[in-house]
């Protein structure tokens, strides 16, 4: 009876769901948008344009604006002072740097060379990142010039084989938010329609478990969701250039998220009992437990205060396991295990509580 009941109740829900063909839109759309929101602000973010204005166009002069483009800081761009000028002026540039018409001779002649920086400290992002690359920037330049005179260099071991893109992480998370947003919407419109429609009288006075009721919806929910998330991870693998490293991990994954937030959906929908407060609220909940679990970065090196809250949003766990089965990084405290074991538990709660929360107005549990 239970495998009945759970299979009748998502064939009934997904007929009535492909009859909203706007609501799984919406967890396409809404994901989608927002990743391309922060590729536009993402895009060149982390360099902060620069022009270089060479007064001396010899050898040495020629190999410092090329140690500026290494230092990964940068984006430079060759202009005349008076171009730089102008450029400054009307804000497409952060900085000037000039380099003065006897940068080589004095530097031939182991004099003193000192390098006008011009800084618009109007954003205190980039004007930092001047103020750090620049140093940066003629230790670099002495070690690769003058070889041997430079006693102490930096070396750089890194924890992974290749740097990634600030858009390819970005991009893992915001799959999280379609499969959290989608995951909310459909579950909670679904068992809000219940009790618009009064069927949930029927169900709650039925001899089939609550549990296998919560269920068939849940599948429903992971059929829709499914498909809007699917639709999402292909962009997101596009962007990525290449499979995940773990592609089975990011199914398993994937399937425990949209189980949590379905799940999630269906509590949501059996509380408020009405589609027009279902979906704003869904939309509501969801955005704010994205930006707060570290979206665009491990969170845990903001310091432990925002550690502690994003602790609080399931989606923390979700980006936390994604960025695990995509690039290999453990983000969250917790690490895959701990984020495995949460979505875990969330899934069984919501699934309990849900069944406990589907009654009609006014009657007890």
């Amino acid at each position: 009876m239970p495998f009945r009941v759970i299979t009748a109740l998502a064939r009934k829900d997904l007929q009535v769901a492909f009859t909203q063909r706007l609501l799984i839109a919406v967890g396409v759309i809404v994901p989608v948008n927002f990743l391309l929101l922060f590729m536009l602000f993402a895009l060149n973010g982390g360099q902060a344009p620069t022009a270089v204005v060479l007064d001396d166009r010899g050898p040495l002069a020629r190999q410092f604006a090329v140690d500026m483009r290494g230092a990964r800081s940068f984006q430079v761009t060759e202009m005349t002072w008076a171009q730089a000028q102008n450029a400054i002026a009307q804000g497409r540039i952060v900085a000037i740097v000039r380099i003065p018409s006897d940068f080589d001779s004095r530097l031939d002649a182991g004099a003193t060379v000192v390098i006008p920086v011009t800084v618009n400290n109007l954003q205190t992002d980039f004007t930092n990142d001047i103020r750090r690359a620049i140093p940066m920037t003629v230790t670099r330049f002495d070690a690769d010039a003058f070889p041997g005179q430079v006693s102490v260099r930096a070396q750089e071991i890194d924890l992974y084989t290749h740097d990634t893109d600030y858009i390819p992480y970005l991009a893992v998370s915001v799959a999280v938010l379609g499969m959290l947003l989608a995951g909310i919407l459909q579950g909670a419109t679904s068992a809000a329609k219940e009790h618009e429609s009064s069927t949930v009288i029927e169900l709650a006075l039925s001899p089939a478990p609550k549990w296998a009721i919560v269920t068939g919806k849940l599948l429903a929910v992971l059929t829709l969701n499914g498909i809007s998330g699917g639709i999402v991870l292909v962009i997101v693998v596009a962007l990525e250039g290449g499979l995940p490293a773990r592609p089975f991990e990011v199914l398993g994954v994937a399937l425990l998220l949209m189980i949590a937030f379905g799940g999630l959906g269906v509590l949501i929908g059996n509380v408020v009992r009405r589609r027009q407060a279902a979906i704003p609220l869904s939309i509501a909940v969801s955005l704010p437990l994205f930006f707060i679990s570290g979206p665009f970065g491990p969170i845990n090196w903001l310091g432990s205060v925002p550690a502690l809250v994003a602790r609080i949003s399931p989606a923390y766990y979700g980006i936390g396991a994604f960025q695990d089965a995509f690039h290999g990084y453990v983000t969250s405290q917790t690490g895959l295990t701990g984020d495995v074991l949460v979505l875990g538990l969330l899934a069984v709660a919501t699934v309990l509580l849900g069944a406990r929360t589907l009654r009609p107005r006014g009657t007890s549990a």
